[in-house]
């Protein structure tokens, strides 16, 4: 970088696309999308935003039912989603060979993209996610947390065990961590259900990751509970050019966690995948 005072990063936010998608778009430079997990929002990579937006255009999108963008009226699988967030990002001009990254949930959308529109992927960072179906002895009671927001709300008690899934104990305890514990609070069962739905009653993908050609950062938790690191050990290798990071003290969500190894690591591989990609 040039010396001297760097130029205001800029900053822009539409509601865009066919489902209306909100889409925050923050700095200059080569583009990288950033996609949330289930429950959170956009916000949940504020802090990697925060780090990265004078070297990148950071393109954040709000999920279904998440954040800014409405929740659909009706079930819906990844695969539509994936298409739906191509779509949206051409309507804005962004068409070229992005970076994408996502954390669980958007993680997996971030697999599909590189399967459905590889000339828009060309490099990865999957961040505590996973090919595979949702195990029945996790969808169940997941499914069960569902309904119980659905009817009854979530109450403090429910966004803790929330709370648990989602964070390592240690970051619970600070200001931000409480933070999200508040937000779960907030949300509507029938605002989430339709994203929890595409997400539990996903498929596996795993057998088509060889198609996937491209670089690939592949970020977990080491205390991860959703998604045991045990899981992520065993598919990271099905992708041609992944390379695995264990977080050492770190939960499910690396990017609130400990966002400056994050943005560390993002920017890294960013600089290093710049013009190496290739897509079968």
């Amino acid at each position: 970088m040039s010396g001297g005072t760097p130029a205001p990063a800029v900053s822009s936010e539409v509601t865009a696309g066919p489902w209306d998608l909100r889409v925050r778009v923050e700095g200059e430079g080569p583009p990288v999308v950033l996609l949330h997990g289930l429950l959170t929002d956009a916000r949940a990579w504020d802090e990697v935003v925060a780090r990265l937006r004078d070297r990148y255009r950071l393109i954040l999108v709000d999920a279904p039912g998440h954040g800014g963008s409405p929740a659909r009226p009706g079930p819906y699988t990844l695969e539509e989603e994936a298409d739906v967030v191509a779509t949206t990002l051409a309507g804005l001009g962004l068409t070229g060979p992005m970076v994408w990254a996502g954390h669980s949930m958007g993680g997996m959308k971030a697999l599909r993209v590189a399967l459905r529109h590889p000339e828009l992927v060309s490099a990865l960072v999957l961040v505590s996610t996973q090919p595979y179906e949702e195990p029945e002895r996790t969808a169940r009671p997941y499914y069960a947390m569902v309904e119980a927001a659905r009817t009854w709300g979530i109450d403090a008690d429910l966004a803790e065990v929330i709370g648990r899934l989602n964070f390592h104990p240690g970051f619970l305890t600070t200001p931000r961590g409480r933070g999200w514990l508040e937000h779960f609070t907030t949300l509507c069962g029938a605002d989430i259900e339709q994203a929890c739905d595409a997400v539990f009653g996903r498929g596996d993908i795993s057998g088509r990751l060889a198609e996937i050609d491209v670089p690939a950062l592949v970020l977990h938790g080491a205390s991860d509970i959703p998604i045991r690191i045990g899981v992520t050990r065993a598919w990271a290798p099905l992708l041609p050019q992944a390379r695995l990071v264990e977080v050492a003290h770190c939960g499910h969500t690396p990017q609130c966690e400990q966002p400056a190894l994050v943005a560390e690591l993002l920017d890294s591989f960013c600089r290093q995948a710049s013009g190496t990609a290739s897509v079968r």
